[in-house]
Formats: C-alpha cells, sequence, structure tokens
C-alpha cells in the first residue's frame, strides 16, 4: 500500500503555524506595554505618597492647639487636607492631591489635654 501526502498540506501546516506565532507574539507584546504602563503608573503614586508622608509626618509634630487652628479643608504646598477633631484628644487628618482625588494618607493623632497637667 503507497501513502501519498496530498499535495501543499506541508505549506498549510506553516502558515497556520506562522499565524498562532503571530498571535502569541501579539499577545507578548500587549502584555509587556501594560507591564510598563502599571510600573510607570506604580511610580507616581509612589512619588506621591512620599511626598504626601513628608507633609503628613510636618503635622504630626503638632501639638494640640496647633492643631486646632488649623482644623478644615486646607490647601498647603499643593495638597489637600482635612483636619477634623472627632473627639476632644482626636485629631483626623487626611491628604490628598486635590479636593476631586482620593485621599493618598489618613492618620488620627492623639493629643491630650495637658493644661491642668500636674508638673
Amino acid at each position: 500500500m503507497i501513502v501519498r501526502a496530498r499535495r501543499g498540506s506541508s505549506f498549510i501546516e506553516v502558515l497556520l503555524s506562522l499565524v498562532l506565532l503571530a498571535i502569541g507574539g501579539t499577545a507578548l507584546v500587549t502584555l509587556l506595554g501594560q507591564t510598563a504602563h502599571s510600573i510607570e503608573s506604580l511610580r507616581v503614586t509612589e512619588r506621591e505618597t512620599r511626598a504626601a508622608g513628608l507633609e503628613l509626618s510636618a503635622l504630626a509634630v503638632l501639638d494640640r492647639t496647633q492643631l486646632a487652628a488649623r482644623m478644615g479643608r486646607t490647601r498647603s504646598h499643593g495638597w489637600s487636607m482635612a483636619i477634623d477633631r472627632t473627639s476632644t484628644a482626636l485629631f483626623d487628618i487626611s491628604i490628598a492631591a486635590s479636593d476631586t482625588t482620593m485621599v493618598l494618607l489618613r492618620t488620627t493623632l492623639y493629643r491630650p489635654d495637658t493644661t491642668h497637667a500636674n508638673p
């Protein structure tokens, strides 16, 4: 029994392999592009968070009267800051890039009343 291969079947197999290779290559290039975009976005967010952390560090050293004087929503050094008193000794502080963006950092500071403390 003589088996004869069909003419052109090798060509179709090679063409199919090239198409599959092209689809895989396109998917890989797309994935690499998305990864590069994600890394750049992460770097920008990290830079903003570090800068906001410096501003929060400056607020963390303030005493009770200085925090009370800054209560409310203010803009300082390009940041939108909100300082609210949640109780007599607690101050909530949140920092965002602007009034409409999400909060980057938020903390609560404890500042007890020391006016009647024993020396």
